[in-house]
């Protein structure tokens, strides 16, 4: 099983930009949310894969991928999506021995910035950078699904 120990953040300030390393056009579909999880598209470099997430424990929970050919990806985004897609910017950032990915929301949700970090281990001790806010791992408020149906409700 592929375990994701993450914890997210809501972001303050531009203090990362300077130690972005790379950055990347992130299109994500959700196409099933169940009560043990969910499963999404994701569009990157011309890149498709969908990923199924199960529900999280704490700060962890299972994490599958799959490789989609371009037309199948866009056969399932037309068959199955529940909602309009999230765009963003990714923006992969070293801080204090660790990598975080620091989300820029286009669209209407333009101005939400946050940041996870991956992380070893539940217990890992997090030294958190200047540049982060408050956690949000828990908060469903920023969750994909909760911002996906977010989006749909502003197309209606």
């Amino acid at each position: 099983m592929a375990l994701e120990i993450e914890r997210k953040f809501l972001v303050v300030g531009d203090g990362w930009r300077g130690q972005a390393r790379t950055t990347l056009a992130i299109t994500d579909h959700l196409i099933a949310r169940f009560e043990m999880g969910k499963a999404r598209i994701r569009m990157c470099n011309n890149a498709a894969t969908l990923t199924f997430k199960g529900q999280r424990k704490g700060i962890s929970r299972s994490e599958y991928h799959i490789d989609l050919s371009q037309d199948e990806a866009e056969a399932m985004i037309a068959e199955f999506s529940m909602a309009p897609p999230l765009q963003k910017r990714r923006h992969e950032v070293e801080a204090n021995g660790l990598v975080w990915q620091v989300d820029e929301f286009g669209g209407s949700l333009s101005g939400l910035v946050t940041a996870d970090v991956e992380l070893p281990s539940e217990q890992h001790e997090l030294v958190l950078p200047s540049w982060v806010d408050r956690e949000i791992t828990l908060d469903r408020t920023y969750s994909s699904s909760t911002l996906a149906a977010k989006l749909a409700e502003e197309q209606r």
